[in-house]
């Protein structure tokens, strides 16, 4: 499983010491916050409730 596919809160410390570039990436300009952890990203696939910033933002 790649760490794209991988929710953020399943990520463990030395996933994120790790891959911290990556890690950059998923959350720069979010567009999704989650509704359970209320983490946020750019890519609803890294969250395990995802819900749109803003109707906009949320369009694919």
């Amino acid at each position: 499983m790649s760490k794209e596919e991988k929710p953020l809160c399943k990520w463990d410390k030395e996933e994120i010491k790790d891959n911290l570039k990556e890690l950059k990436k998923l959350v720069s300009a979010p567009r999704f916050v989650c509704r359970k952890c209320a983490r946020a990203a750019r890519k609803e696939a890294v969250l395990c409730k995802p819900e749109p910033l803003d109707e906009k933002k949320g369009e694919k």
